[in-house]
């Protein structure tokens, strides 16, 4: 069970693929659950949260521990080991004790870490955190720098929204390879992912050297930062009491409230910006969303089709963090109560029935019970909230594409035109703006998409041509 991150191949700008299952399950207590969805090798049974139970069983290394019980399935439990591992097993292997939990220590992972990973790995240990990696060292500086950074901004954060949360109980891992290559052998990802936090090792996983590290290594580094955060806010708000490992959080808010925590600096000084601020990478993805919107044309979709989705494709996941951000921003009493009634949600719970086309009635039914069912206005507000906030595209210095619509009305030509980061965007925003016209009108519009250096070169070209209009 894990959160992973992946990249686009057309805008270079990362995305996100969350690999909770979408098989039909129901609330716990309804039916039995499945434990197979979530990564365990045993029967479906009946879920149940006994508090405070430890047990005696062996670790992965066959030694001897003892355990913290997360869950009971049927016959099974769902164990916390002493090193941050959820596993499972058999109630004959794991009778309960009065022996105190004793969580491994930064030294013993580590140790872990270097049998488990082999020669080439370097290690190093903080306060918190262990780090293992073959990357560069600045690399591996700028994730650590971050990732000590963000466990006491987005703790602050949550306790302000009087969401309760508790000490680290274990040291967090980050693992970190060189290539692709090596990230693959470790496990066998999707193509595309470059990150992931694994609910079930509750290690966070990635790679440096990505395709666009040898074209653009700058942008490459910038990217791979914020995936860096994303994947730190995942394993933080799973490791001090937010999330419930194995809980299941409607989709936009776990991921959206992931990337409101993911902002972060580049350059000399890269640090986590803090919660709450621009998101340069998920403006850029909602370009288009925004750009082709008018004040009327809202129509409430983009917050019903996120707000209820299973599975979030890529701009899904911008829509997420764009309904996150305008929610925590605008509706600050309102969304606080939600994230504190989802965080009581216990290990298994929150499994509700997806229909077809990969939809969750439950949540979208959940959303309008905190924020009203007016989606159409919602939305237009959402949309002016996003046109409001500063915005540094990080793509600026690379080429930009100019669209234009030229249309006959009378005697006056109309003129539209608007700045992407790809002829693909521009087309689509041609498309969508043409479907606007009479029919009288579409069939003699000048269309036109050209290429400029930068956005500023982009930008002047639109101005430009707008100028041409009012002559």
């Amino acid at each position: 069970m894990h959160s992973v991150y992946s990249k686009n191949a057309l805008i270079f700008a990362t995305i996100l693929v969350f690999a909770f299952p979408t098989l039909a399950s129901t609330q716990t207590g309804k039916r039995e659950i499945d434990p197979r969805e979530y990564g365990f090798d045993i029967p479906p049974g009946r879920c149940s949260h006994p508090e405070n139970l430890r047990v005696l069983t062996d670790d992965e290394d066959g030694k001897p521990v003892v355990g913290k019980i997360h869950a009971v399935i049927g016959e099974y439990r769902i164990v916390f080991l002493p090193d941050g591992r959820l596993v499972a097993r058999h109630q004959d292997q794991s009778p309960e004790t009065e022996r105190p939990f004793d969580p491994a220590s930064l030294e013993d992972i580590e140790r872990q870490l270097k049998a488990s990973l082999g020669d080439g790995f370097t290690t190093k240990t903080t306060k918190e955190h262990v780090y293992a990696y073959n990357c560069s060292e600045r690399f591996a500086f700028g994730t650590s720098r971050i990732l000590e950074s963000m466990r006491p901004g987005v703790k602050n954060y949550v306790q302000k929204m009087r969401i309760k949360t508790h000490p680290l109980e274990v040291p967090l891992v980050a693992i970190i390879f060189r290539t692709e290559a090596q990230f693959q052998r470790h496990r066998r990802m999707p193509p595309g992912v470059v990150a992931y936090y694994d609910m079930l090792s509750n290690h966070i996983v990635m790679y440096e050297e990505s395709k666009l590290f040898r074209t653009a290594p700058e942008l490459a580094a910038q990217q791979a930062i914020s995936t860096i955060a994303h994947e730190g806010a995942h394993q933080i708000l799973h490791n001090i009491g937010v999330q419930s490992r194995l809980s299941k959080w409607p989709m936009w808010l776990t991921e959206g409230l992931a990337e409101y925590f993911a902002p972060t600096t580049f350059g000399r000084k890269m640090k986590w910006k803090g919660a709450g601020q621009v998101n340069d990478l998920r403006m850029l993805e909602l370009e288009i969303y925004i750009k082709s919107r008018s004040s009327d044309d809202s129509g409430g979709r983009m917050i019903s089709d996120t707000a209820s989705a299973a599975r979030l494709t890529s701009t899904g996941y911008a829509a997420a963090w764009s309904l996150t951000h305008f929610l925590a921003k605008t509706k600050r009493n309102q969304f606080a109560a939600f994230v504190r009634e989802t965080a009581q949600l216990k290990p298994f719970e929150g499994n509700y029935d997806v229909v077809a086309a990969g939809i969750v009635p439950h949540h979208l039914t959940q959303f309008k019970k905190h924020f009203g069912d007016e989606l159409s206005a919602m939305e237009t507000r959402l949309v002016a909230h996003l046109r409001k906030q500063p915005y540094l595209d990080p793509f600026a210095k690379f080429p930009h594409f100019v669209a234009t619509i030229a249309v006959r009305e009378g005697r006056r030509i109309i003129r539209e035109a608007n700045v992407f980061h790809s002829a693909e965007l521009a087309n689509v925003w041609i498309e969508e703006s043409i479907k606007k016209l009479p029919d009288n009108q579409r069939s003699t519009a000048q269309l036109n998409v050209g290429e400029a250096r930068n956005r500023l070169l982009a930008e002047q070209a639109a101005r430009q041509f707008l100028r041409l209009g009012s002559r």
